[in-house]
């Protein structure tokens, strides 16, 4: 596979398909090549721009430093504006005191899963019975091929990405490795976000979770502050939750900064694992197997999609599967 330089250097813009303004973060589609047909899983490729938060640490330390230097005379301002003590501009960092400014990720080749997960869509309210699940949502995640999440098995084998691993329990059945998500640039403690991937396959999501799994719960929430705290990030400024639906079908437990906020962290998706944890051990060892989950779906995902099929056409209501 070439560097994520040499694809970005032959990327061809065909839309921005989505853009957070609480992130600083645009989604471009567009392809990689001079092909002038975008096709999904050939040549279509999903960029994201994030502006990163500045490092203060880096600022701290170049006033400790006693340079001499500047660490604003690099600014260039546009038009200025005053109003008594109060001044401001728009302008431009050139000065690398401030570290990286921006972080690339890329998708290539892009499917069209991957699209429809990045682009800006319509929401659509679901209310998950235990029966609904059995008969909608587990068929939908028990037919997604394995090689959709072959990525995940290269990184518990550390055919990839090994020097990003942070902390591992190597035990095949309560074990995990924790690593950076890709969506942190690993430098910025108040914006941490780790992900705990577990060892054990066949647990694909927050329904599977019993009894059973207790001790990799505990194990994971116990050893999570080992990695933090490499980053400086202390055990009472952790949250630890678990997304419903996921965005892979392998268990993950996302781990960040009490700071973080605005990523993922929504009551319809995020599934504190310290709550997690209690309603398996104080209130039902098969708690998940036995309650109604509600969740937003993206218009345009395919699980939506597979819903619409036992939905009344008129609302988000429950109709009769057995009878559709």
């Amino acid at each position: 596979m070439p560097s994520i330089k040499t694809l970005l250097d032959q990327f061809r813009l065909k839309e921005v398909i989505n853009e957070d303004i609480s992130s600083k973060t645009v989604w471009l589609l567009g392809t990689v090549g001079n092909t002038a047909d975008l096709v999904p899983g050939v040549n279509a490729a999903v960029v994201t721009l994030e502006r990163l938060a500045f490092d203060t640490q880096t600022i701290s330390n170049h006033a400790l430093s006693g340079s001499d230097a500047s660490l604003l005379g690099s600014l260039a301002l546009g038009s200025e504006e005053q109003n008594d003590v109060y001044s401001w501009a728009a302008g431009y960092i050139n000065s690398r005191m401030f570290g990286p400014d921006i972080r690339v990720s890329l998708i290539y080749p892009a499917t069209q899963k991957h699209i429809a997960k990045h682009q800006r869509q319509h929401r659509r309210w679901i209310t998950e019975t235990p029966r609904l699940y059995s008969l909608v949502t587990k068929p939908f995640i028990d037919a997604q091929p394995a090689s959709r999440i072959q990525w995940v098995y290269n990184i518990l084998s550390k055919k990839v990405e090994a020097d990003r691993i942070v902390y591992e329990d190597p035990d095949p059945e309560n074990g995990f490795i924790i690593l950076p998500d890709l969506k942190w640039d690993a430098s910025n403690a108040a914006s941490m976000y780790l992900v705990a991937i577990v060892h054990r396959q066949g647990l694909k999501s927050l329904r599977d979770l019993t009894a059973s799994h207790l001790p990799l719960l505990k194990n994971i929430r116990n050893k999570a502050n080992v990695a933090a705290e490499k980053y400086g990030v202390p055990h009472n400024k952790l949250r630890l939750y678990i997304h419903y639906q996921p965005s892979y079908y392998h268990l993950h437990v996302h781990i960040t900064n009490v700071d973080l906020e605005g990523r993922g962290i929504a009551a319809d998706r995020a599934h504190l694992l310290d709550t997690v944890i209690s309603n398996i051990e104080d209130i039902a060892p098969d708690y998940y197997q036995k309650v109604t989950l509600a969740y937003a779906l993206g218009s345009d995902t395919e699980l939506w999609q597979h819903w619409t099929a036992h939905l009344d056409p008129r609302s988000t209501t429950e109709s009769s599967p057995e009878t559709n």
